[in-house]
């Protein structure tokens, strides 16, 4: 799924089955399971007579899935801030610290990093949430809208992205303590719809 995620194999891009076996040391059978289920994910559509194709980036799609994301990561940031342990809130602070340290990293700066602190920022707000299937949705509807987020990081400046990313961290840590669970679900639905302004200034 990453391959897709991440763009390796592209949007359009026909996977055949026989190279994909040979390339995961598996056979077909357990290939086609996943296949399926990355279907069910929308990352891949069956296509008739030719294989399996990458599923191609849907802008007007796009848009609408943040849509829905905009009120089902409200719920979690405020289920998050009413559960979250200090030991959770610790390892928020270590992302920011990890961040901050890719930020001051020229080199460093580039989309996949940012995305697996987004990852881990994910894990660590949907753990805190304590709904199963909160995440679920949630990781579904991500996934859609994830390969739109590195076409914005190639076709832009991605260092502007890193303080929104920081600022909306620092933001929730401070909600958090102070208990106000509604100013968290507010911080969340507005750096949200942010990521999409930003991303509908580069298409």
């Amino acid at each position: 799924m990453k391959r897709i995620l991440y763009m390796e194999y592209a949007p359009g891009e026909i996977l055949n089955e026989t190279t994909l076996a040979g390339e995961f040391g598996t056979s077909r059978g357990p290939l086609r399971d996943v296949l399926k289920r990355l279907e069910w994910k929308k990352l891949v559509t069956t296509m008739p007579r030719l294989g399996t194709q990458v599923t191609e980036i849907d802008f007007q799609k796009i848009i609408q899935v943040f849509q829905i994301r905009f009120d089902i990561e409200a719920l979690a940031a405020r289920l998050a801030c009413e559960n979250a342990t200090r030991e959770q809130t610790e390892q928020i602070d270590e992302l920011i610290a990890r961040l901050g340290t890719i930020a001051g990293d020229g080199n460093g700066v580039n989309g996949v990093k940012f995305i697996e602190i987004d990852f881990l920022f994910r894990s660590i707000l949907y753990g805190a949430a304590q709904n199963p299937i909160l995440a679920e949705l949630s990781d579904f509807l991500y996934h859609i809208t994830l390969r739109v987020h590195l076409l914005s990081f190639n076709r832009g400046d991605f260092s502007r992205l890193i303080p929104l990313f920081m600022n909306e961290m620092r933001e929730f840590q401070e909600v958090c303590a102070s208990g106000d669970i509604e100013a968290a679900a507010q911080i969340r639905r507005r750096y949200l719809k942010e990521y999409l302004e930003d991303v509908k200034s580069l298409f």
